[in-house]
């Protein structure tokens, strides 16, 4: 398997790394980061100073939530943009079977997505510590949590950015389609899931893709803000939905969005004529 997939991956890889996507998103989700988390941290220093909430790690787990949008336009754009410039052909051809290439694509762009997170988690940190003066400065623990969550999170929602751009394959087409539905698609559904009277009914927004990976970026958060009490409550709240599971059980709900994407990909792309 190592020899079946390593090829690929290597190639992938040298795609992306010579390519200015990668660096061009990564440029403004960590702006994002350090504005979203100067406010946080200067919001925590003006108002928590005696109760020491750490709202830092709450505009932490919200510049993670953002990020996870770039990480998805880098691998729908990395896949999609194959297909655009004709040069999937080659790949294909240069490759044992289409599933690979897939994979790898997928692979690389997690890849991506958990380094723009993790770079967002730095640079947030960095300016929120500047910002807050260490009024309120999160423990290391949940800190360190929140940012491997926001790692996964990330790097699933580059796989399945890579799976859709692969399945759609035409790279407009791709992008608006998936920034219409976290934008406004996944709003919608989720404000008529609500919207239902039976409770299981309204508990299903918590599994949508989207606001599976918000319910995961702020369970931690959530609970150290607020408490295991109430921190739900402050989920359902930030997130949009009702009666979230733990952060366990909805980053397994994204992984499973991922891998449905994945062999929604795989299938489509087996059976689609690139010549």
């Amino acid at each position: 398997m190592r020899v079946a997939i390593g090829a690929p991956i290597r190639a992938e890889f040298r795609k992306v790394a010579s390519t200015k996507l990668w660096w061009g998103l990564l440029i403004p989700s960590a702006l994002l980061s350090i504005m979203i988390n100067v406010f946080g941290g200067v919001f925590t220093a003006a108002f928590t100073e005696s109760e020491r909430l750490p709202l830092l790690l709450g505009s932490v787990a919200y510049s993670l939530g953002l990020t996870t949008v770039f990480a998805a336009v880098h691998g729908v754009v990395a896949a999609a943009g194959e297909y655009r410039h004709r040069t999937v052909t080659t790949t294909y051809l240069t490759t044992r079977g289409r599933g690979p290439v897939l994979l790898s694509k997928m692979l690389v762009s997690a890849g991506v997505g958990g380094c723009y997170a993790a770079v967002t988690v730095v640079a947030g940190v960095i300016a929120g510590a500047a910002a807050d003066g260490g009024v309120a400065f999160p423990g290391a623990g949940p800190l360190a949590a929140t940012a491997l969550i926001g790692i996964a999170v990330s790097a699933l929602w580059g796989a399945l950015g890579a799976a859709f751009g692969t399945a759609v394959s035409n790279q407009v087409g791709a992008l608006v389609s998936l920034l219409l539905y976290l934008m406004v698609g996944e709003l919608l559904i989720g404000a008529l899931l609500q919207a239902a009277d039976p409770q299981a009914v309204r508990s299903l927004s918590s599994y949508l893709p989207g606001n599976a990976g918000e319910v995961a970026v702020y369970g931690i958060p959530a609970n150290e803000i607020a408490g295991p009490a109430t921190g739900p409550q402050v989920v359902e709240l930030l997130a949009g939905v009702t009666d979230p599971p733990a952060w366990s059980v909805a980053l397994l709900v994204l992984a499973a969005w991922t891998a449905a994407a994945g062999v929604v990909g795989w299938l489509v792309a087996g059976r689609r004529d690139i010549t």
